[in-house]
């Protein structure tokens, strides 16, 4: 029951949350419905959860097995996010979940790091969806948001338009390197060319950055 939920939270027919202006672009919501977070069981401010993709919800990366990127509120207890993964019938090729820890800013979702899930296949076009689970018996009260990754061929990881590969460059230096100036101004630019830089942060270090393995997981075909 808990999985045909979480598919109808993610269905193709919902649409961007009321106070979320209209854009060009494919179908998705990449920020929750800051005005109905429900603080009180899930998060500590109004901070929304973000999928941090272009304004047009969709990017694309080289890589088979990419991270997919997340700015997630302060919640006020360890919680569990929920991760699908939608072929182009939009069917559900792949589901799993998460602990996401109050320490976090940013959250990597790394197919790499997923037990069981599938490599990107090239010249594809994939929906994804990730949904922290505020009240496991109230599902309405779920922040959830979602995007879409083109999987492409390209002669070098630093190909311009590869925009799941070169956001993770920049925060694999970041929490190396936080205090760079040259990769700072660089992070700050990709999220203004996005209009997320006034809701997701401008600085990271390692603390606040936490790459997931998945607890459960399963696929469908």
């Amino acid at each position: 029951m808990a999985i045909v939920l979480g598919v109808l939270c993610f269905a193709p027919a919902v649409q961007a949350e009321e106070d979320e202006p209209v854009r060009q672009g494919l179908p998705g919501r990449r920020i929750s419905g800051a005005s109905r977070l429900p603080t009180s069981a899930c998060a500590q401010n109004a901070d929304p959860l973000v999928a941090i993709i272009p304004e047009s919800n969709l990017g694309a990366t080289a890589v088979a097995e990419p991270t997919l990127w997340l700015s997630v509120p302060d919640v006020t207890s360890a919680k569990q996010l929920e991760f699908y993964l939608f072929n182009t019938q939009d069917e559900i090729i792949y589901q799993t979940s998460f602990t996401v820890e109050p320490t976090a800013n940013l959250v990597g979702l790394d197919l790499g790091n997923m037990v069981g899930a599938p490599k990107l296949e090239v010249d594809q076009r994939y929906r994804w969806a990730a949904s922290i689970i505020c009240n496991p018996s109230n599902r309405s009260e779920n922040i959830s948001v979602e995007g879409w990754v083109d999987r492409v061929e390209a002669s070098t990881p630093d190909e311009k338009g590869l925009w799941y590969d070169h956001l993770g460059q920049l925060v694999d230096q970041l929490q190396r390197q936080p205090q760079n100036q040259d990769v700072l101004s660089q992070w700050q630019t990709l999220m203004a060319s996005a209009r997320l830089d006034q809701i997701v942060p401008l600085s990271l270090d390692a603390d606040s950055v936490d790459v997931t393995s998945s607890t459960v997981s399963g696929a469908t075909q």
